[in-house]
Parts: structure tokens; sequence; C-alpha cells
């Protein structure tokens, strides 16, 4: 039996949860899959998700509307000291896992206890849908680069002994789409809560430095997960419009994992203070980074209007379209579960 559970953090995108488990449905995967739904508009309920997906073992959990990234914080960690595995992988309901990944990595952390987490490969794929808001299926394309390449040594494995090495090496760890100790990923919720994060940047800063204070990281050279990296909607366009964390921020949780007895190297926390702004999400307003993002908080907002709007026209136009396509997932999901068993992908 496994000892994997999935967790999908939902705000809204209902078309996307049910693409995701309608896949795992079809593939009658093993892990149960826990659903913290913080949407404004909730429109599943256990009962309905049992009844519609049978095959796979789901637990849905209602949380208020994440109006803010505190009550964000609170959901996942609610729905972490909810599960019993001994390991969990977070995924966004617009990606897919896949599933050999997560066995090997099993498999790998079972024998490997000094091993905190287990990473892959993650490759971007876009949807190309103009005829509707939501870009749920549409025309597949997968993408040449793979995903956080402009990273600094991102794929590959921090297998140190040594604290002060693996936390230096904290740029390459990257836990998301990564299968993860439970222990440790209740300890990043738990702590970000304490510290009262803000913002995506923050909760970065956990996820990066924590698992590699508490052991190694191993790499895997094939695809973890397919990533749907054009979703018309999403965190990913709301996050485009932040500034960027503060260094002062940075500095706090330093001295946070310091009283918090989490970090009490000294040389350590020395050795992070250096670490560069632009390695941090730190953005200087006045710097041409700074500028670009200044301006796309000023005109993206209109330009994805107009987009939107358009969309929306041509979905009209072509709803006889729509209306007789029943099985709108096939070619992409074809696409996927052939991509993850092509064996020059591992």
């Amino acid at each position: 039996m496994s000892k994997i559970s999935i967790i999908i953090p939902l705000f809204d995108r209902h078309d996307f949860t049910e693409r995701i488990l309608s896949y795992y449905e079809l593939n009658k995967v093993e892990y149960p899959f826990y659903i913290a739904d913080g949407s404004k508009k909730k429109i599943f309920n256990q009962k309905f998700l049992k009844k519609k997906f049978p095959n796979i073992k789901i637990i849905y959990k209602s949380f208020p509307y994440d109006k803010n990234f505190r009550l964000f914080n609170k959901k996942m960690l609610k729905v972490v000291e909810s599960i019993k595995s001994e390991y969990v992988y977070q995924i966004a309901n617009d990606d897919f896992f896949n599933p050999s990944f997560l066995k090997q990595s099993e498999l790998f952390l079972n024998k490997n206890k000094t091993y905190t987490f287990v990473g892959g490969k993650v490759r971007n794929f876009r949807v190309i849908q103009p005829f509707k808001n939501v870009n749920d299926f549409g025309f597949f394309y997968l993408m040449e680069a793979i995903q956080y390449s402009h990273y600094k040594n991102v794929y590959k494995s921090i297998k140190s002994e040594s604290k002060i090495n693996r936390v230096g090496n904290f740029l390459s760890s990257l836990t998301y789409e990564c299968l993860i100790k439970k222990s440790t990923y209740l300890e990043i919720w738990k702590s970000a809560y304490k510290f009262k994060i803000t913002d995506s940047f923050e909760l970065n800063w956990f996820m990066s430095i924590i698992p590699l204070i508490r052991g190694k990281k191993h790499f895997i050279n094939m695809t973890s997960t397919l990533r749907q990296c054009n979703t018309h909607e999403g965190l990913g366009l709301t996050e485009m419009l932040h500034l960027g964390a503060k260094r002062e921020r940075y500095l706090n949780f330093l001295t946070f994992l310091k009283d918090q007895n989490i970090l009490t190297s000294k040389s350590i926390i020395e050795k992070l203070i250096k670490v560069k702004n632009t390695s941090l999400d730190i953005i200087d307003p006045s710097s041409l980074s700074g500028k670009k993002l200044h301006f796309k908080k000023k005109w993206f907002p209109i330009y994805h209007s107009i987009k939107s709007n358009i969309r929306i026209i041509n979905f009209y136009l072509f709803y006889i379209f729509f209306l007789f396509n029943k099985n709108k997932y096939k070619r992409l999901f074809s696409e996927i579960k052939t991509h993850f068993d092509d064996k020059k992908n591992i």
C-alpha cells in the first residue's frame, strides 16, 4: 500500500479540478487526493466527488474563501494536519503528476532515511484555446524548454552530510513538484503560519530552506510533473502583479528561524544574509526589473481584460461546437499519458 497522499489546493478554476480528477479516475491511481477548497464559489462536496470519481479516493475539505495569504496558509496547515501518510505531493489543479515518478521516489525515500524529498524534471505544456476563457482543453503543445531551466543547478541531488553545505544550496532546492516527507511539509506550513507570511515569495523561503535543514534532496532524471504554463486564470497571474518580497522581511525570516531553533548555526545564517536580492524575489523598484514589473502591474489587467472579452465573443460565435464536444479531454489525456509512458523521458 502506498504511503503517499496528493494535496490539491483549490481557488476556483472548477473545470481544471474536474479535469485532473478525471485523468486519474481514468488511470485508477492508488493515491488518496486531499482537496483543500478555498474557492469563493464552491460547487463540490464529498458526496458529489465520490459519485463522479468512484475509482479514486477523494477527501474533500471546505475552507473559508482564500481572500488573503493568511487564510490560504491556515487552510494548508489544517489539511496537512489531517493527513496520516508518510509522504505528500502538492500539485496545482491545472497540472499533472507522473505516477511512475512518485513510485520511484517513494521507494527511494523508504530506503534512504537521511533524505527529505525527491524531485524530477518539470515540463511545461500549453493548451491553445482562443474560444473561451477557461482553457482546460484545446490544442496541446509540449514546450521544449524544461521549467526552471534558468535556475542555477536546480536539477541535481543535494547529498552533503553537512547542514551548512546543504542549506547553502537552497537555490537548488525547489520543493515544489517534489515528493516530500509529511513531517517536513507540516513544519513548513506551521512555521510559515507563525511567521505570518504575506505572499508566495515569502513562502518560497520556507519551502526552499527547511527541507534542507531536515535532510538531503534526491534528483531523479525523469518527468515528475507536466505543468500547464498558460492557464488563463490562476495564482501566477495574480502574483505577477506583485512587486516581490522585501529585504527587511527576509532578515526577519532568518531571525525567526533562529528564534524558533529551526536554524541555530551562526555561520549558516551569516551565509544566508549574503544571498543576493535577485535570488530571493526581492526587486528594487528603481532597477530595470522593478520598472518592468511596475509596467506589467499598470497595463497587464487591461490587456488581460481585452483578451477575456475577445474569448467571450468567440465562445458565443462557436457555441454549437462546444455543445456537441462531449469528450473534450480525450486528446489531451492521450498526450499526457503518452509522455509519461515514453521511456525516453526517464
